[in-house]
């Protein structure tokens, strides 16, 4: 079977301490920020031995649908500058049991 560059070949979970941030091509606009929902396992390259190399990247709701860094790129070329970041947790006093 021949898998093309790009495919997603599995996916797990993501945990809720992971975002992704980048930009939709307009630098005045503010950065897109959304929760990674899960890791994908996507080919990267075909090898001459007629294996692939793959390649661990973060799964995110953008626009009502699950993309991939590349996938979006891929349907939107000027979309760049991802950056993974741990999510921000805002602590209160009922939070850090105090209150």
């Amino acid at each position: 079977m021949n898998i093309a560059t790009g495919s997603v070949l599995n996916m797990a979970p993501a945990g809720h301490d992971w975002v992704i941030a980048f930009d939709e091509g307009d630098e005045t606009q503010p950065e897109v920020v959304r929760p990674v929902i899960g890791w994908a396992t996507v080919v990267e390259a075909h090898l001459t031995d007629g294996t692939v190399t793959t390649c661990v990247q973060p799964a995110f709701l953008y626009v009502d649908m699950v993309w991939t860094p590349n996938e979006l790129r891929e349907h939107n070329p000027a979309v760049s500058g991802f950056e993974l970041r741990a999510r921000e947790i805002t602590r209160t006093a009922a939070t850090e049991g105090r209150g």
